[in-house]
């Protein structure tokens, strides 16, 4: 276990050394820049300096996972360095900050943006778990006594007794999750704040949003399967046929999303012609690492430093968002218990 826990360490460490090169040309450690700021001999000390203190870090979570065995701590120990490494590159670079740009053209051209397959796709999971408990709910008698609901490295590891009450618990953890997941793949392509609104720039980061949304909705399907595994007791072929799947899918859509970098900018012919920054002011970001912005309409945003998105806070609905992802996980907590 110690090994595996080793070499999970030792994989975020690479794709933290990775961030600063996927994250907006226009872009470093969560400041906005001149362009030729990464390329100059400061820029690339700062960036010398940060992978340094990170590989530090790792390393000593590595040496204190492997001698004293205590994977929490190691996993700590690597998350402080790389909060630390950020922080004192990102208070180096503000030195060399830049005025975003303010302008933003819109291309009312640019076609309209929808989920894979329509909003109908992202809703067969949800019935999909309708359908499996109106059969369950009507052939008690042929379920397992126990059901599994935790699943680690060596199969299922925790149990409960296979009840009506523990039957809608279990599809109704799911259930949201599922909706959840939809939910985020909707958002991404209508409530997100886009970055570059025509051209080759525009296209490529409609194509990056389309791509998450897939591996979202794709990920709901394999969500589901879980509960089924619950009341069916498929075999342990099946399980791990499931397992590889899944993570087969995140693997290939992580290295998808690293190789198009934040954007889809790492796929233009020139990163110079991406515009400056985000548009987003620099003072609403705290820390480089949190987007506060009331006046801001986006509910997402791209995050500053590697890839991926973040809720603006200022918006209410993502405090609405954030208070039901932790109803979420309270009622699977609960229900676990």
């Amino acid at each position: 276990m110690n090994v595996l826990a080793a070499v999970v360490i030792l994989v975020f460490g690479f794709l933290l050394h990775m961030l600063p090169q996927l994250t907006r040309p226009g872009l470093f450690f969560a400041v906005t820049i001149s362009p030729g700021l990464r390329e100059s001999e400061e820029g690339r000390r700062i960036l010398k300096r940060y992978r340094q203190i990170l590989w530090s870090s790792t390393l000593a979570a590595i040496a204190v996972l492997l001698l004293v065995g205590a994977p929490l701590l190691a996993m700590a120990l690597q998350a402080a360095g790389y909060v630390w490494a950020f922080l004192l590159s990102r208070q180096r670079t503000l030195r060399h900050a830049a005025a975003p740009d303010p302008i933003l053209e819109l291309d009312l051209d640019a076609p309209p943006e929808r989920l894979p397959g329509g909003a109908v796709i992202s809703l067969i999971p949800i019935g999909a778990l309708g359908v499996l408990g109106l059969w369950a709910s009507q052939h008690m008698d042929r379920l397992p006594a126990r059901m599994a609901v935790h699943w680690g490295l060596q199969g299922a590891d925790r149990w409960v007794a296979t009840t009506r009450g523990t039957l809608l618990g279990l599809l109704a953890v799911y259930a949201l999750t599922c909706l959840l997941l939809a939910g985020t793949a909707w958002g991404l392509l209508h409530a997100s704040r886009r970055i570059a609104t025509s051209g080759p720039a525009a296209r490529s980061e409609r194509r990056f949003r389309r791509q998450i949304a897939l591996m979202i909705l794709l990920a709901e399907y394999l969500v589901i399967a879980p509960a089924v595994f619950a009341l069916l007791a498929p075999t342990a072929r099946v399980s791990m046929i499931w397992a590889l799947a899944f993570t087969a899918l995140m693997v290939g859509f992580g290295v998808v999303l690293l190789r198009a970098g934040q954007g889809g900018t790492r796929t233009l012919p020139s990163p110079a012609a991406a515009p400056t920054g985000d548009h987003t002011p620099d003072h609403c970001w705290k820390w480089g690492l949190v987007y506060v912005n009331p006046a801001d309409p986006s509910i997402l945003v791209e995050h500053r430093f590697g890839v991926g998105y973040t809720l603006n806070l200022g918006n209410r609905w993502s405090w609405v968002a954030m208070m039901a992802l932790l109803a979420l996980v309270g009622s699977a907590v609960v229900f676990l218990r």
